[in-house]
């Protein structure tokens, strides 16, 4: 093993240790001006942006012309259809139901002279043969009294010529026995002959009269017994209960079998030619109405029907008003007949329809969508790229626009696009 000396190195430099500390302090320092330097420098060579002046905004908008014209709005009101005429079908004779019509049912539509029921006419025919029988026996009976009456005026007549005879005879006797000729005994038979005589023309003609009265009595009956037949006709035809007019049937109540009394009910009976809707106007709009120049009778309507997703419309016309006025509201009650209804439309009573009524007529107005006008009472127009206010007032409205008057002319155009920032003086661009 061979042993190594160490021998300490020793520093010759004549800076000693106050040299590294100087070198510690100084190179951060220049480091750190090195930077200020270049942070100056680039701070002094960036590119000047000048400030960019504000552009003023242009807005796109919609416009509507202007068109000063006579306008008729529609009143849009709710109402119910309700049925113009409506019966309630009964039985008119007693007896048990033996057969009922086809359709008789709940909702059935029937036309005029349909059967709705039958009731079993047995006991009816019967009645009108032996009315028949006793107006035959009658009529038979009549022509004997008149026979008789005939045979009493023929033997009258016959009588009458006898009478006219013992008169002449009495008085060619009473001349004669002037004279001398006859005595006074054939005066006297003469004259009792022509007393006989005269009485038996006076038996026949009371017996003339009393075969005239007994005619007259049996006219009598044959007229009671004519009217009883026609009673027994009605009777025997009303067995058959059948529809007065086209309609629908609700609350049917008879059933094959059941025995019906007189007027027990069978169903009701709704005209489907006779709908009508019922709408109710309040004080103002009945004002309006009359003063209107068309009257409220025969105004024309519009019933809008809506059910589900299906929509259907009739014509309709204003056929009476209500006869009373609410006390509550001053309105009234006032009955449109559909025109377009009948018994194979779908529309029935208890609908709730829509009904467009016209409105008085308005002069020289300008109809505007609702969205043109703000505060109730200010529009824009569009003057050449700038707005400009104008005040107008609301005369009425039609559904979604308004009818407005103002100092608006013709072809002038209003803004209808709605915007935060519009006013008087903004620039727009007309889409």
């Amino acid at each position: 093993m061979v042993a190594v000396k160490y021998t300490p190195k020793i520093n010759t430099s004549k800076a000693g240790p106050r040299a590294g500390l100087a070198g510690k302090v100084i190179l951060p320092v220049v480091v750190l001006l090195a930077g200020l330097a270049g942070a100056a420098y680039l701070v002094a060579t960036k590119p000047q942006v000048k400030p960019e002046t504000g552009r003023e905004r242009t807005w796109t908008v919609e416009t509507v012309a202007v068109k000063v014209q006579t306008v008729q709005p529609d009143l849009r009101l709710f109402g119910e259809v309700v049925a113009g005429r409506e019966v309630e079908m009964r039985a008119l004779v007693e007896g048990q139901v033996v057969a009922v019509g086809p359709r008789f049912s709940d909702g059935g539509i029937i036309r005029a002279g349909e059967l709705l029921v039958a009731i079993d006419d047995f006991d009816y025919q019967a009645n009108l043969d032996e009315k028949t029988a006793q107006l035959n026996e009658a009529k038979a009976k009549r022509r004997e009294f008149m026979a008789r009456r005939q045979a009493e005026i023929d033997a009258l007549e016959r009588d009458e010529e006898s009478l006219a005879l013992r008169q002449r005879d009495l008085e060619r006797s009473t001349k004669l026995q002037a004279r001398g000729n006859v005595s006074e005994k054939a005066v006297d038979q003469a004259k009792l002959e022509l007393s006989r005589q005269g009485q038996v023309v006076a038996t026949r003609r009371n017996n003339v009269e009393a075969e005239t009265a007994r005619s007259q009595q049996q006219d009598a009956v044959i007229k009671r017994l004519e009217v009883s037949i026609r009673r027994a006709r009605n009777d025997l035809k009303n067995t058959r209960l059948v529809a007065p007019f086209d309609g629908f049937l609700r609350n049917t109540d008879a059933e094959l079998g059941m025995r019906l009394g007189v007027r027990d009910r069978v169903a009701r009976l709704v005209d489907a030619d006779s709908l009508e809707v019922s709408v109710h106007l309040s004080n103002a709009q009945y004002g309006e109405l009359l003063r209107s120049a068309d009257k409220v009778i025969g105004r024309p309507a519009r019933v809008v029907w809506r059910t589900g997703g299906h929509v259907q419309a009739f014509r309709a016309v204003v056929e009476r008003v209500g006869a009373e006025i609410d006390p509550a509201t001053g309105g009234v009650d006032v009955y449109a007949r559909i025109l377009d209804a009948g018994a194979d439309a779908p529309l029935r009573p208890g609908a709730f329809v829509e009904t467009l009524l016209p409105y008085r007529r308005f002069e020289d107005v300008v109809k505007l969508p609702e969205a043109a006008i703000y505060d109730q009472q200010r529009l824009y127009l569009v003057e050449g790229q700038r707005l400009e206010e104008r005040k107008v007032e609301i005369v009425a409205r039609d559904g979604n626009d308004v009818l407005v008057s103002g100092d608006l002319s013709e072809g002038q155009q209003v803004v209808i696009t709605r915007f935060t920032e519009i006013g008087p003086g903004v620039k727009v661009e007309v889409r």
